[in-house]
This record gives C-alpha cells, sequence and structure tokens, in this order.
C-alpha cells in the first residue's frame, strides 16, 4: 500500500470520462434537458492519496441466511414492490412497500416477526397523500417522505405519528405546486445511522413554467447536482446543508455515496476508481485508489448493453400497466426500440457500480462486472428511469449485482473482494444485511443475511 501527500488540484484538472447513466445517454434523446450545474470549488488543501492493491483478495460470500420476508406464509408479509428499506439500532428491519400508489411500512423484529405495519391513503396528518418511501431512524422511529404534505412524516417505533416537518422552502400553512419546491425535486436518500440525519442526493431537478395568458404549462426536467445535502428534522422546517460535491461537478457521471462515523462521507465520482472519504465539515482528506486501467467500451460491451435496453424496453411493454402506458407516451416500442438499437457510449466504462457503508463502518464497493455494465443496474431500465425523473415513481427496490465487491475501511486498508455477489439493499447492526429479490412474476422478496465478523 503506497501512501502519498499531495494537495487537491484545481477543480476541473482531473481527467475523466463522460458517464455510463442510461437516463443521461438516451434521456437527452427524448426531451429530458440534462445539464449539469457547476459548483465552484474551496481553496486547494492538502489530501492523503492511499493506493490499494491491484490484485484481488478473494473472500466468500456464504453468508447464513436469518429470515426472508414475503415468501408468502403469512398474510401481513405480502410484497407488491418494495420502493425503500434500512435497519434501526435495535436490528428492527423497516420496509416500505408500495401499492397500488399507496404506500404501507412493515417494521420487522431481528428474528423476522411483525413488530407493527402502518400506513393509509388520506389528506390528515398521519396519512399519505403521496409517499413512495420510509427510512428507519436508528432509535427506531420511521421517516416518511411525504410530497403530497410536502413534508416529511416522523412515526415512533409503533406507527403513531410524531410530527410533520416541512420540506425546506415551503411556507407553514401554504402549499405551492410540487414542481416548485426544491425538496419534493427526485432524490436518493440515505440515513447516517450514527446521527439520524438524512443524506440525500437530488438526481434530477424540475421546473414548471405557466404562461398566465394562454394557461399553458410547460415542465422539464434537468440532471440535479452532483452534490450530498444533509436533511436535519430537528424543526418545524427541514433543513438542509452541503457536506460532499463531486470533483467534476459539470461531467456526466455515476456518483455513489454513503455515511461513515463522526459526520464523513464516502463516495465515487468518477470512471476511475477512486474513493474520497471527507471530513466531518465536508472536505476531501482521503482519497481510496485501486490503479486499474481505463476501461473503454468495445463492439462486444457496446452491443450487449444495446441488447439489454431492447430487453428491458420489451419487457415493459409487455408487462402492462404504468410502465407500458409510459412506452406509449415516449413514442412507443418500435420508438424506444429504435432508441436502444442507436445508443452509443460516451467515455470509459466506470469501475465503481455503487456503494454502500457497514454499521461498523467499512465501506463496500460494487465495481461493474466484465461485461461492462450490471444487470440490476436501474440506470438500465429506460421506463423506471423516465418515470422516477418524471413524476417520482419508484421503480422497485432489487439488490444490485451481480459483480465484484471491494471491502475496505475508510482509513484505506484493503480486507479483500467478493468476486461475483450483489451489493446488499441495506446493512444493519450485528451484521445483518438485507437483499430485496425479485421472482419471475415480479414479486418481491427480502432476505436477510449475517455477515461474518471482520468485513461487516
Amino acid at each position: 500500500m503506497n501512501v502519498s501527500e499531495g494537495v487537491a488540484p484545481a477543480s476541473g484538472s482531473e481527467s475523466s470520462g463522460a458517464g455510463l447513466g442510461f437516463g443521461t445517454a438516451i434521456g437527452g434523446s427524448i426531451g429530458i434537458a440534462l445539464a449539469a450545474l457547476a459548483l465552484a470549488d474551496g481553496p486547494a488543501r492538502a489530501q492523503e492519496t492511499i493506493e490499494l492493491p491491484l490484485e484481488d483478495r478473494i473472500l466468500t460470500a456464504d453468508f447464513p441466511e436469518v429470515y426472508r420476508i414475503g415468501d408468502g406464509v403469512r398474510d401481513w408479509e405480502l410484497l407488491t414492490r418494495v420502493t425503500s428499506i434500512g435497519f434501526d439500532a435495535q436490528g428492527n428491519l423497516h420496509i416500505g412497500d408500495w401499492s397500488d400508489g399507496n404506500l404501507s411500512v412493515l417494521v420487522v423484529d431481528p428474528r423476522g416477526g411483525l413488530v407493527v405495519r402502518f400506513g393509509q391513503p388520506g389528506e390528515g396528518p398521519g396519512d399519505f397523500r403521496n409517499a413512495t418511501y420510509a427510512f428507519a431512524l436508528p432509535d427506531g422511529r420511521t421517516v416518511v417522505a411525504d410530497d403530497g404534505h410536502l413534508a416529511y412524516q416522523l412515526f415512533d417505533s409503533r406507527g403513531g405519528l410524531e410530527r410533520l416537518v416541512r420540506y425546506p422552502g415551503v411556507p407553514e400553512g401554504e402549499t405551492p405546486p410540487l414542481w416548485f419546491v426544491r425538496g419534493a425535486d427526485p432524490r436518493v436518500r440515505k440515513v447516517d445511522r450514527w446521527d439520524g440525519s438524512i443524506l440525500t442526493r437530488v438526481t434530477s431537478a424540475r421546473t414548471l413554467e405557466v404562461d398566465s395568458a394562454t394557461r399553458k404549462f410547460d415542465m422539464q426536467a434537468f440532471s440535479g447536482p452532483r452534490t450530498v445535502l444533509r436533511v436535519r428534522l430537528d424543526g418545524d422546517e427541514a433543513s438542509e446543508s452541503e457536506i460532499a460535491r463531486a470533483y467534476r461537478p459539470d461531467v456526466e457521471e455515476g456518483f455513489h455515496f454513503a455515511a461513515l462515523p463522526g459526520g464523513r462521507v464516502a463516495y465515487s465520482d468518477t470512471t476511475a476508481y477512486r474513493i474520497r472519504v471527507t471530513d466531518p465539515a465536508g472536505r476531501v482528506d482521503r482519497v481510496l485508489v485501486r490503479p486499474f486501467a481505463a476501461r473503454n467500451w468495445d463492439d462486444r460491451t457496446t452491443r450487449a448493453f444495446r441488447e439489454r435496453l431492447r430487453r428491458g424496453i420489451e419487457e415493459a411493454a409487455a408487462g402492462g400497466g404504468d410502465r407500458a402506458e409510459l412506452v406509449g407516451m415516449f413514442g412507443g416500442l418500435a420508438a424506444l426500440r429504435q432508441l436502444a438499437d442507436e445508443w452509443e457510449p460516451e467515455g470509459a466504462i466506470p469501475h465503481v457500480a455503487g456503494l454502500e457503508t457497514t454499521w461498523d463502518g467499512k465501506i463496500w464497493a460494487l465495481r461493474t462486472p466484465a461485461r461492462g455494465f450490471l444487470d440490476a443496474d436501474p440506470d438500465a431500465d429506460l421506463v423506471g428511469t423516465l418515470m422516477t425523473n418524471m413524476i417520482s415513481t419508484p421503480t422497485g427496490l432489487t439488490a444490485a449485482g451481480p459483480g465484484p465487491i471491494d471491502v475496505i475501511t475508510p482509513e484505506g486498508e484493503y480486507l479483500g473482494t467478493f468476486p461475483d455477489s450483489r451489493l446488499p439493499n441495506a446493512f444493519g447492526p450485528d451484521g445483518l444485511a438485507a437483499y430485496v429479490q425479485l421472482d419471475e412474476f415480479g414479486v418481491p422478496t427480502v432476505v436477510v443475511r449475517r455477515v461474518p465478523g471482520g468485513i461487516r
């Protein structure tokens, strides 16, 4: 392991190619304008670069099963579409299940027994107007982001409403148009399990303009800024503050992030294998590097990815429902097939395809497999990506992968690699790890396993 000290180069000086994201590559072809929001870098500062070994040290991913939810044995556990999942500090698993446009929340104890299931559509406090995701706080409470209320709803460990916290910028007693509310923009949310706040990244920023004379309106969605925000729910209105930003905010590449102890964040923001670790103030103080050669697209990987896109579009059209309707909205099956067949790669294949952290503070980095893309990558689901960007409709959660998964400490110790595994959807205390799996009919099952000590 080579350790070197250096000064971070000025913004834009690091070479990197354009990203893989299909929402960017194809979305622009069908009217979603994607414009990166450039952000000025702060002063250059010293940071440590740690070069991890080039060769993999193989780990065994034979994790014993603890329990599973959704196999149909008990009526309460039947799931429709899992949109969010997470553990609290007691090992209880909180599952957001979305069915017929309505969200319900299941809380399951460490043995797989039901603690509570709550959530119903309605207009009053505690009812869900337009909620799709639920998040477990470490103290056992549940947070539900409800775009209909334009607020986060906080529930106690038994599913009772504690209070509502308005999205940032929403005046008390007012209900501005959804598209004007920044806090309602489609985003990825993760819980900082050490301080109970929420980390979020806006994936697309929406605008709505209405002509007062003609009453015609124009809706647009742009790529969100490549930044991580910390959301605090202490007051009546949520507060947001930037805690991490991409090294190159002006490019369209993958951006993966997760919380670390002490207010730190780990994130990957280039096609190269570089995982940046911030200090509590949000400044990068360590970069973890594996010296892999750049991976360029060739005829084989390009052809395989086009086939994957085409297959996803055809499956969406054949499945009926909201995805089939969206296929029609964007020109029909033939038009989307043509877009898939004409897709051209830009830049390099990214090395890092996903990133999560464990309760013991380890970093698990999912690498892009040899074929050049993940079969379960939601960015490869054209219809699901469009639905998420435009109307925030959840596409259904599955474990990302399979691919090689590196296990690293934030200090730069490389512990090894699982050669062909799926990245857990959620890590819990005592080595618990939850995976969401779909059967051939798209029905989800949540499988909870236990990761052995040393790598958890």
